[in-house]
């Protein structure tokens, strides 16, 4: 990737509504500055090499390029060509370029694809939940979306949505680049999401990382109109008042049996003595521990275990029932049963 020019500089901007590339002339008629995606510029020194011009906007915008700003700084089409020709551009989209080694650049892709579909392109729904690391890995296709109805296929690897409902306080600038808010994104993302994943995603963005508060929630709901995510996000948003976040895929599974055997719902994770009850229900005084044998197989560990039950029951009366990854995996409806006797036992009482 080339390495910005010491002629060009980078000026702070607001978000405005002029098109990636667009002139402005400073000092002169020697420099020229460049929108950048999001909401940065650049000012290239037009008397600067060739090559320094555009290693002055791919050093500030993850290698990538497009047309317009390529021409903005002085670099016509016969120039484009010849470098696309050698080597040091790629083409990657129609009328948008890259360094050479650049595509492996952490967020690249997402950045060539705000590039390619216009100045008021904002990175949404799952790409837009990775950016602010609401979930892990990359989403692909990169999702993108423009304000109002007009109407233009997006490019290759791209997923264009258009939206009439996008209010300024839905846009944001985050690791340099235009993205809808976490709230947004949750709205977006829960048009396509089950009700658990969308719980999950509020738990790290609400409690977790605290990116978004119940009241922004509220707010985006009451002018979200017929948003296809609305319902659910309503829905979801309503009955999630903490953390209903699991530590393993055996507790996950419980937590989904309690729910559809219409059981009382308890806490999670919950911390008592120095230990951590994986499901709790306070009002009963019942604590539910999934063991498995990778964790809890030592004899060691086996003791460990009574004794801290033992503790729990004597100093807060709490009654702990142990149960094993394979019963809650394999005899499914016998876990059920038996906690419900529990729960009735306790509630007797």
């Amino acid at each position: 990737m080339g390495v910005a020019d010491p002629t060009a500089t980078r000026t702070a901007t607001a978000r405005g509504s002029a098109r990636s590339g667009e002139l402005s002339e400073i000092d002169g008629s020697s420099h020229r500055s460049v929108k950048l995606v999001g909401q940065g510029r650049i000012t290239v020194d037009l008397r600067a090499p060739i090559d320094a011009r555009i290693d002055a906007i791919t050093a500030a915008q993850r290698g990538q390029l497009s047309r317009e700003q390529l021409l903005s700084c002085g670099v016509a089409d016969g120039a484009i060509l010849r470098r696309v020709r050698n080597g040091r551009l790629e083409r990657v989209h129609h009328g948008l370029y890259r360094a050479p080694r650049s595509a492996d650049v952490p967020l690249a892709v997402e950045t060539a694809a705000l590039l390619a579909c216009g100045h008021d392109a904002l990175l949404s729904h799952h790409s837009a939940l990775t950016l602010w690391r609401l979930r892990p890995g990359i989403a692909r296709p990169v999702h993108v979306t423009i304000p109002g109805d007009r109407g233009f296929p997006g490019p290759a690897g791209v997923k264009l949505h258009r939206s009439r409902t996008l209010a300024p306080r839905d846009i944001r600038v985050h690791r340099g680049i235009a993205v809808t808010s976490p709230a947004r994104a949750l709205l977006d993302a829960a048009a396509t999401l089950p009700d658990r994943d969308v719980e999950l995603l509020l738990d790290e963005a609400v409690f977790a990382q605290r990116l978004v508060t119940s009241a922004e929630i509220a707010d985006l709901l009451g002018r979200a109109g017929n948003h296809p995510g609305r319902a659910r996000l309503e829905r979801v948003a309503g009955a999630h008042d903490r953390s209903t976040k699991t530590d393993s895929p055996p507790e996950e599974r419980l937590l989904a049996l309690i729910r559809a055997a219409g059981l009382p719902e308890p806490r999670l994770r919950v911390p008592m003595l120095g230990y951590r009850l994986d499901f709790f229900w306070p009002e009963l005084r019942l604590a539910v521990e999934v063991d498995a044998y990778g964790t809890h197989g030592s004899p060691a560990r086996f003791e460990g275990d009574r004794r801290r039950d033992a503790r729990l029951l004597t100093e807060k009366g709490i009654s702990v029932l142990r149960l094993t990854k394979a019963a809650i995996e394999q005899r499914p409806f016998e876990v059920i049963a038996l906690l419900a006797r529990a729960i009735g036992q306790r509630a007797a009482r």
